[in-house]
């Protein structure tokens, strides 16, 4: 196999990847929870929302296991 040929395989995958991978739309890079998606760290941390759906969850597991 020469070098031209070579090149242009190893190039395909690149080239492929770049052809399916888009940008998400900010609606899908929203919180499944609050819908928020431009929330910083510190306001991930504290959102009542988040803490709420968390301790629901846990509860319903609790509940599961008897």
């Amino acid at each position: 196999m020469d070098a031209r040929r070579r090149s242009r395989l190893t190039r395909l995958p690149q080239s492929i990847g770049q052809s399916i991978v888009q940008d998400a739309r900010a609606e899908l890079d929203a919180s499944e929870i609050c819908r928020q998606s431009d929330c910083t760290d510190d306001e991930w941390i504290v959102c009542e929302i988040r803490i709420a759906h968390a301790k629901c969850l846990q509860e319903m597991l609790k509940k599961r296991r008897g």
